[in-house]
């Protein structure tokens, strides 16, 4: 007997409007977002003006899914070697009503010390996942819940992870589960043919 719940429908749901948004990404205008970071305060993408940037957007509470894409990030920045040093890893949150720019610097020096926590308010977060076509939203008891939150909500969100050039340009984005392996060849690829 196969058994559907309503988290596994949500987020296969997620995952479907992910992909759709997704095709439309290459044809993007450039990154743009105002963020937070613990010891930078207001961050732009301008802050990392010469910088590939590489995002995945999630949560510090996040059980299992987070965790993992930070591992991922933090794996493809060790098998960059000497190309580490092109890009910036940001792990953005998309639930500013639990985590803070202090907890989610916290979260992330766990996993690679190059790795940046962002954090922005209510708008803010808004208009980065606009910029990066991502998705997210909250729920309880299975019903979507929009701010101001109840108590007890829970996080959904697509697991992406993209790599921006320094203009701003996305270049590719990687599934949830490509590993820092398939994902680190790849970037290596883009970043060996761009070098000087």
């Amino acid at each position: 007997m196969v058994r559907i719940t309503i988290n596994s429908i949500r987020l296969s749901i997620t995952l479907l409007l992910s992909s759709c948004l997704l095709m439309s990404a290459a044809q993007a205008a450039p990154l743009r977002f105002t963020l937070n970071e613990a010891k930078m305060g207001e961050v732009t993408e301008k802050n990392w003006a010469d910088q590939y940037l590489f995002i995945a957007i999630g949560y510090t509470s996040c059980p299992e899914i987070c965790p993992t894409t930070a591992l991922d990030m933090a794996g493809v920045m060790t098998r960059l070697g000497k190309f580490a040093d092109k890009v910036t890893p940001l792990f953005i949150s998309i639930d500013p009503h639990r985590d803070s720019a202090e907890n989610i610097a916290q979260y992330v020096q766990y996993f690679h010390p190059k790795l940046k926590g962002l954090v922005g308010d209510e708008q803010q977060t808004k208009a980065m996942a606009k910029s990066l076509r991502a998705t997210y939203g909250y729920s309880r008891d299975g019903k979507p819940v929009y701010p101001p939150l109840p108590q007890l909500y829970e996080v959904f969100h697509s697991t992406y992870l993209y790599l921006y050039n320094p203009q701003r340009e996305l270049v590719d984005v990687y599934g949830y589960g490509d590993g820092a392996e398939k994902i680190s060849q790849s970037m290596l690829a883009e970043l060996g043919s761009k070098e000087e």
